[in-house]
């Protein structure tokens, strides 16, 4: 090979290594990525959970307010 043929091969191997890395890097970037939308996906679905949980005790409390069922005679207390 020729010395310019053989400098333009060593510059094209330098590129080739340096991209290898750059690519590396965001692969390992896309990864921390995608599992922070996991984990927020994780928390979004939990928090949907805990308000459906949170509606049917506020429900639960509402219907027995109303009902008014504590041992005594009284009459239903109207919440609206």
């Amino acid at each position: 090979m020729s010395a310019t043929l053989h400098e333009r091969v060593l510059a094209l191997e330098k590129t080739a290594l340096r991209h290898d890395k750059q690519m590396s890097r965001h692969d390992k970037q896309i990864e921390v990525i995608r599992n922070l939308v996991r984990e927020g996906i994780r928390i979004v679905v939990q928090n949907a959970k805990e308000q459906r949980e949170l509606r049917v005790a506020v429900r639960e409390l509402t219907n027995s307010l109303k009902r008014g069922s504590n041992g005594h005679a009284k009459g239903k207390v109207d919440l609206q």
